[in-house]
Formats: C-alpha cells, structure tokens, sequence
C-alpha cells in the first residue's frame, strides 16, 4: 500500500497540531501570528489560513477578533471529550469525580516517588498559601490534585483526569465560596491526604479525598 501523500495544508496542519500535542503551545497559548507562520513553513498567506481554519473548526485553536488564534485543546480526542462533558449532568460528573479520585490516590499512595511527593508537597505549598480570588484558588487546588494523578505513573488515567478536571473546576469554585469559614480544615484535610500518600496509607487517602470532595 502506498503511503498516503496530504496536501501542504494538511501537512501545516498536522504539524501545528503536533506542536501543541508535544507542549510546545499549551492550552491558552497564542500561536504565532499569520506571517510568522507564512515565514516559518515557507507557504502562502492562503495555504496557512486553510490550515489554521482546519484546526479552529476541529476546536482546537480559537480566534479571538483583534486579538489572534489561541490554543483551547491538546488534541481532537480532547475536543470530543469536551463535547461529550457539555452533554453530561452535573450529577453524574460528581460520581465520575468521585470513582476517579478514590482511585488515584490509592494509586498514587502505592507508586509515587520521591521526585513525585516532592512535586506534590510543593503543589500543597502554593494551594494552602491561597488568595482572595476563588479563580486562584480553584486553579492551585486543581493544580494539586493533577500532580497527585501525575504520581499514579498511568498515561492514560492521567490524560483522562487532566480531560475531566477542567469540568471539575466549578465544584472546586463552589466548594471554596461555601466553605470559607471552613478554610483552615479544608488546608488540613489536603495536608492529611499528602501524608497518606507519602506514608503510602492507602486507606487513609481514600477516606480523606472522600471527605474533601464530599466538603
């Protein structure tokens, strides 16, 4: 079978789309401008617009008017992920959350290692130190909890977590807005959850994540 030949702006494409892929442009990232991109694949301002469009209508870049093309997706895998979240109860993402949490931790508790917990105790460090702005908070506190499924050494459960966390982030938001009062045991609460992971304690870690998202 011969190998299939794409055109120059599915190459162009396929490369950018590789580029965010490897991390070289993160979600929020702003791509380089049209001539940049026009300068940088040796194409015509047509061949790169073609491209670009391709991938804004596949979702993972976004334009933003007067402002230029922004990352909002790793991959398509992601884009459908998304798609499928937006159809989903919020009932029924809180039970996802709560299997997969409870999961990870017994994981992570069983596989971290040294360079994970010390990743992880200074994730803790900058989620306890918190602002007054719930948006700061939820991102330092989701910031937490994907280092602790970085700990788990599972590439597949970790992708998954990082696709469904982004979903997360309002139950977090809501959960620091009512708990204000409560802030010092939650700070506790997620200091107990790293010791049981380090002392790999896997009950404990289950017992404490299920108090924590239950808050």
């Amino acid at each position: 079978m011969k190998p299939i030949k794409y055109s120059l702006t599915k190459q162009i494409a396929n490369e950018i789309e590789n580029q965010i892929k490897s991390g070289e442009y993160k979600i929020g990232d702003k791509i380089p401008t049209e001539p940049e991109l026009v300068e940088y694949f040796q194409a015509s301002r047509n061949t790169i617009r073609e491209s670009v469009q391709s991938l804004i209508h596949a979702g993972i870049l976004e334009a933003k008017q007067g402002k230029g093309t922004y990352v909002i997706a790793s991959e398509r895998l992601q884009v459908d992920f998304f798609c499928l979240m937006d159809k989903t109860k919020k009932e029924e993402i809180l039970e996802v959350r709560n299997l997969l949490e409870e999961h990870i931790v017994v994981s992570a508790a069983l596989n971290a290692t040294d360079e994970d917990l010390l990743k992880i105790e200074k994730s803790l460090y900058q989620r306890n130190n918190y602002s007054q702005i719930v948006r700061e908070n939820t991102e330092a506190d989701m910031a937490f909890h994907i280092d602790i499924s970085i700990a788990t050494h599972n590439s597949l459960l970790i992708n998954i977590y990082k696709y469904v966390s982004q979903y997360f982030n309002e139950f977090i938001a809501e959960s620091l807005t009512i708990n204000k009062d409560k802030q010092e045991y939650i700070d506790s609460l997620h200091m107990e959850l790293f010791d049981a992971i380090k002392t790999k304690n896997c009950i404990n870690a289950k017992e404490t994540i299920f108090k924590i998202i239950n808050l």
